[in-house]
């Protein structure tokens, strides 16, 4: 690359840099914690700074660590870690760590000060993400594409709502696609940059999440297929096996090379005693039995699994414990920019029918997408899209395809209205982008008739409900709000109605009518009652609200009962 396309290339990159942390920063003081959020940074903060990482053993820890490490240098936060040694770790990870994460966050500290240091870290992953991105189209159809493709990604609504929270989604995402991007450089090319770039964005994908597994045999599966095609086996086979070593070395580093997550031995977790019905949670108890691996991470797999066995789930007015086998790939339907699902679909379809290259380049994002969304299909776990976010720039990447092949000529016409489509929808989203569900919902005002939970409504909106409060001389208000956020921190004085937040249950009760009713979309359509409280709910969806809040909360003027 030459000194004017270096120069190019970085102005686009700076560009993209301050645009992108400038939507997502501007948008997340705007919004309280979502649901998982305090779990998340508590977890990182006390294994950061004591060692310990008995809060949260449902994911593994390099995300939460990372997300904790602003919080370092601030040395009046306050934490007390001693009501863990007596808790039974069973009853720890149901409702005691959820009180002990509330009151860290919202009772002993400071919460938006703490939150927005962390999230800004998941911003910067955001930016790495978008950088791999351009790289890997540029690398592959050239610079404008690559700029086609930033562009989809810096206006792409699910990746701006999640790379500005701290959770583990745009986290995994990024090391997985990085892992990806420099599998498919090194088949290109073998050296050790690329493969110190494979191994190491692969290896850290591995202490993210735990579905990063999945990825497993799909790597060794290219390998395979590269050194087949190339007659390269002995470079596949050492690089499988310098990945193995790497990530079983990482993952026993990400846990302090300590066998109990803390330094009390005798407290371990145990998940696996409760059942052993399938074959990863037989091999992960068997492997905790020889200390193969960290407690913490190989008991935090089981737990993992236990609670994907039933969960329950809502879309467009159905519900289930069990899940959908359609609900990803209709989820992804009604909630990717209509633009970016035609450049994307285009894009994968020529690549299919050119064949061309298909096996060097194509095969290296639809097989781990392929497999990624297969796996995900068969999981009872119907919450949010974001449990599939990998498939976004992937989709980008074909997008970029798609550009290729339409530039200039007769079909130059065509990115007019696609450019257009692009800024309407992000525009009508823009800052409550969790929200986003593009026109073939109706937009983002309708996406509560077909998705809620971390698709819609996550706890995200209680600052921009006692906004309204505030601008409308609204002294209380009956609140039923889904979240871990804590309406007395923003100063919101509200009757907590049923269904209302672990840590508000002893206050709950009836309205006080005549007056303002709140309800999260997600209790509002009832996603997680059983009938009466459904029914309890639902019948104000008859009934048109005077304001709805980040098209999460809904504000409803009751004289009387309405049940």
């Amino acid at each position: 690359m030459n000194l004017s396309n270096q120069v190019r290339a970085a102005i686009v990159l700076s560009s993209f840099a301050l645009v992108f942390i400038g939507l997502t920063v501007n948008s997340y003081v705007r919004e309280s914690a979502t649901w998982d959020e305090p779990q998340h940074l508590t977890t990182g903060y006390v294994a950061l700074t004591r060692g310990d990482y008995r809060i949260d053993p449902e994911h593994p820890p390099l995300l939460r660590l990372w997300a904790a490490l602003p919080l370092l240098p601030l040395r009046d936060i306050r934490l007390d870690t001693r009501a863990i040694d007596t808790a039974p770790p069973a009853a720890w990870v149901g409702l005691g760590q959820f009180v002990f994460c509330h009151d860290f966050l919202y009772r002993q500290n400071e919460a938006d000060r703490l939150l927005y240091r962390a999230r800004f870290m998941i911003v910067l992953l955001g930016v790495l993400l978008g950088v791999l991105v351009f790289c890997w189209a540029r690398d592959w159809f050239g610079f404008w594409p690559a700029t086609l493709a930033l562009a989809l990604y810096t206006l792409e609504p699910n990746i701006l709502a999640h790379a500005r929270l701290v959770t583990t989604d745009l986290g995994l995402t990024c090391f997985a696609f990085g892992a990806l991007y420099f599998l498919w450089r090194v088949t290109r090319r073998l050296n050790i940059g690329n493969a110190a770039g494979f191994i190491g964005f692969f290896t850290l994908a591995q202490v993210s999440k735990f579905s990063a597994l999945v990825f497993w045999p799909v790597v060794l599966v290219l390998l395979a297929v590269w050194g087949a095609n190339t007659r390269r086996w002995q470079a596949a086979v050492g690089l499988s096996i310098a990945l193995l070593t790497a990530s079983w070395l990482t993952i026993w580093a990400a846990y302090g090379f300590r066998y109990a997550p803390s330094a009390h031995p005798q407290w371990l977790f145990r998940f696996d005693t409760h059942s052993r019905s399938s074959i990863a949670v037989k091999l992960a108890g068997w492997a905790d039995e020889r200390r193969l691996l960290p407690n913490a991470y190989l008991q935090g797999f089981i737990h993992g699994q236990f609670k994907a066995q039933s969960r329950g789930a809502f879309f467009a007015g159905r519900y289930s414990t069990e899940g959908w086998w359609y609900y990803f790939p209709a989820a992804l339907a009604l909630k990717t920019p209509l633009c970016l699902l035609l450049l994307g679909m285009t894009g994968l379809i020529w690549g299919i029918v050119q064949r061309r290259g298909f096996l060097a380049n194509d095969l290296f994002l639809l097989l781990p997408a392929a497999v990624y969304l297969a796996v995900a299909m068969t999981a009872k776990l119907n919450i949010g899209v974001r449990h599939v976010l990998i498939l976004t720039p992937v989709l980008v990447l074909f997008a970029a395809q798609a550009g290729s092949e339409l530039r200039g000529g007769s079909r130059a016409w065509l990115w007019w209205p696609l450019a257009g489509l692009l800024l309407f929808e992000f525009y009508r989203v823009s800052p409550h982008y969790l929200a986003f569900f593009n026109s073939l919902t109706g937009g983002p005002s309708q996406g509560y008739r077909y998705l809620v939970d971390s698709n819609l409504d996550w706890g995200q909106d209680l600052k921009g409900l006692k906004r309204w409060m505030d601008a409308n001389q609204v002294a209380h208000i009956n609140l039923c709000y889904f979240g871990t956020a804590d309406p007395a921190y923003y100063g919101i004085t509200c009757t907590h109605l049923p269904g209302a937040p672990f840590f508000a249950e002893a206050q709950a009760g009836p309205p006080r009518l005549p007056g303002y009713v709140a309800v999260s979309a997600t209790q509002l359509q009832g996603a997680y009652f059983a009938e009466p409280w459904r029914s309890f709910y639902g019948k104000l969806l008859a009934h048109k609200p005077v304001a709805v809040i980040g098209h999460s909360i809904f504000i409803y003027w009751q004289e009387t009962k309405w049940w």
